[in-house]
């Protein structure tokens, strides 16, 4: 076996090592998936609202340790304090309330062409689930990633990011602390995304692959994927027959998403709210607002507002309460809103606010500045001409704005983006 080695979790903000993590290997990972795939029938032994209520049993728990949980979000993820309670609240509630899922997973009956209920629908679990988590939300997705397979009984192995793997190992330690029911089907696997994905694809145990992630990484896994059955593939019968078995593939995939505000608005109000869709968690969300079409007759007006909104948030500290931003979660990021903003120039675009970078020179404690960089609607026709700001996901605090004609024209800009 591998020799086993420890990661060095640090604060984002301040480069504190604040945990050590031993790493899983290989060999591990394929222990756990062996283990997990064994120990499914504990959660099939359990019906749907038995499941349910270990759940919400299990976020009043979490509950208790908020104030823990909270300290590693910010220390490890970076988000701001004021936001940590968020992306542990949206958690606890949707455990607490997750009997309401069972309409989606009933037995359904179906009526036959001669009018009689004569089928029915029924929804059997699928298999083991592997789940990849984003760095950007430490505790939120990969526990919707594992309560989600848990409820409907799939065993599930989670793999967060070993950037901020902290606080779900707090959170999977709270389970083992309440004797959770069907904890042996449920596992977590401390490794790159690199390599730990590859152990995933191959695995004729592993059903499901499940992530959050950026469009290109999921586009990524789907080759890996093909390659991977290219190699099993045999034609000694005159077609290609492939050895390894189908799988299923779940992927939630940022985009470049569009804001689009016309003339009948409250202009004060909606920059208030484009700011905050914009800019929060450094704008390291993947449903945050990174283009904004604005109608023409009120663009200037509106500028204003948006740009007095930007220049009020306060990027530092996370743990002080009244800081909007925090530090980025890597120098790539850095370096991509370097490379965002440096391209956009080329194409004389104007900077209403923002375009500077704070850079500790380590790999902590990193900034840029809330930015704002209009583009004229011309530019943004053709994307092979397009700059690279406009037709690309920004993951970080740097945001585009244009204007439009009319609806039709929004729509259009909108949808002029290599996401459609």
């Amino acid at each position: 076996m591998a020799k086993v080695h420890e990661l060095e979790i640090k604060n984002k903000y301040t480069g504190e090592i604040i945990g050590t993590v031993p790493a899983d290997t290989p060999e591990t990972v394929n222990d756990k998936i062996k283990k997990v795939h064994k120990n499914q029938h504990l959660l099939r032994e359990m019906d749907f609202f038995e499941r349910a209520q270990i759940l919400a049993k299990f976020a009043t728990k979490l509950r208790f340790k908020k104030a823990k949980l909270k300290d590693l979000v910010v220390a490890e993820g970076g988000l701001p304090i004021k936001y940590s309670e968020w992306e542990l609240g949206i958690v606890m509630t949707g455990f607490k309330f997750c009997d309401w899922y069972h309409q989606f997973i009933e037995d359904k009956p179906l009526t036959g062409i001669d009018g009689e209920k004569n089928a029915t629908i029924k929804y059997i679990p699928h298999g083991l689930s592997a789940c990849i988590s984003p760095r950007n939300t430490p505790i939120s997705l990969p526990l919707y990633q594992m309560g989600a397979n848990y409820l409907v009984g799939n065993g599930a192995i989670v793999k967060p990011s070993t950037a901020c793997p902290l606080t779900m190992l707090e959170a999977y330690s709270t389970m083992k602390d309440m004797d959770f029911p069907g904890l042996d089907a449920l596992d977590l696997v401390i490794a790159p995304g690199e390599w730990a994905v590859d152990e995933f694809l191959k695995s004729h145990l592993v059903k499901i692959i499940m992530t959050v992630t950026s469009s290109h990484t999921a586009k990524d896994i789907l080759v890996r994927y093909g390659r991977l059955l290219k190699k099993t593939a045999d034609k000694s019968m005159g077609v290609a027959m492939y050895t390894q078995p189908f799988k299923q593939f779940f992927f939630e995939c940022a985009g470049n998403d569009a804001g689009i505000v016309m003339d009948d608005v409250n202009l004060e109000h909606v920059a208030k709210w484009n700011a905050m869709a914009s800019y929060t968690n450094s704008g390291q969300q993947c449903f945050s607002m990174k283009r904004i079409i604005v109608h023409q007759d009120i663009y200037d007006e509106y500028i204003e507002y948006l740009i007095k909104e930007i220049e009020k948030l306060k990027y530092g500290d996370p743990t002080d309460p009244t800081v909007d931003i925090g530090p980025l979660g890597s120098r790539r990021i850095l370096m991509m809103m370097e490379v965002m903003v440096a391209d956009a120039k080329e194409y004389g675009v104007k900077i209403y606010t923002g375009g500077e970078k704070i850079d500790t020179g380590e790999d902590y404690g990193l900034f840029y500045t809330p930015t704002l960089v209009e583009i004229k609607p011309e530019l943004c026709e053709d994307l092979s001409k397009a700059p690279f700001l406009w037709r690309e996901e920004a993951f970080g605090p740097v945001r585009s704005i244009t204007k439009a004609k009319d609806m039709k024209d929004a729509i259009r800009l909108a949808n002029a983006s290599n996401y459609g």
